[in-house]
């Protein structure tokens, strides 16, 4: 097959008739539509969880203080219960001190320590060396500590529950406590 014969068949590939043009049109329109009502959708989940946060955090912990109590039980058996619940955020700006503190308070083993390395192209090979390795070849990984929130919040609470935390050490390390409802429904 000749250039001109390979352009030609090119081009009856490229072109479509009007009916396919039509069809790649709804096809498009549709896609619109659907994309539109993702995005219509995850603005109403997201007005939902602000709902379910002004309802856990604020509406029903109101009522439960103004009655003065910790749980109830509604009329079809289900049981109410609300507690506190701490948690903790490390700011970029705290990080520093905050690890130091953990580390100075025998606690550096919640900290976890990414090792992270990018590699390009063709260097797969690479990848299978020891970091010692890297360095020697003038790759150096980036490292990056985290703490858990979850490890965080649990370890913060045990602390302030011992006592072992000042308010100072607690609002560095972003301290603060949110209500958590509870309802267990009857079965």
């Amino acid at each position: 097959m000749g250039l001109l014969d390979k352009a030609y068949e090119q081009s009856k590939i490229n072109s479509l008739d009007s009916s396919e043009v039509k069809d790649v049109g709804e096809a498009c329109n549709e896609l619109d539509n659907v994309r539109q009502a993702i995005t219509d959708k995850e603005a109403e989940i997201k007005k939902l969880k602000d709902r379910e946060y002004q309802l856990e955090n604020e509406v029903i912990p109101s009522f439960f203080e103004t009655a003065g109590v910790s749980a109830i039980s509604l009329m079809d058996g289900s049981k109410v219960s609300i507690k506190d619940q701490t948690r903790a955020n490390i700011t970029k700006d705290n990080q520093d001190f905050c690890f130091d503190w953990l580390k100075q308070n025998g606690l550096d083993d919640i900290i976890k320590n990414d090792v992270v390395l990018t590699f390009g192209r063709g260097q797969d090979s690479d990848a299978s060396n020891l970091i010692g390795e890297l360095q020697d070849r003038g790759l150096y990984p980036s490292n990056k500590k985290t703490v858990p929130w979850n490890t965080l919040a649990k370890t913060v609470e045990e602390m302030m529950g011992k006592g072992s935390m000042p308010s100072d050490i607690q609002a560095k390390f972003g301290v603060y406590t949110q209500k958590k409802v509870k309802i267990d429904r009857k079965k």
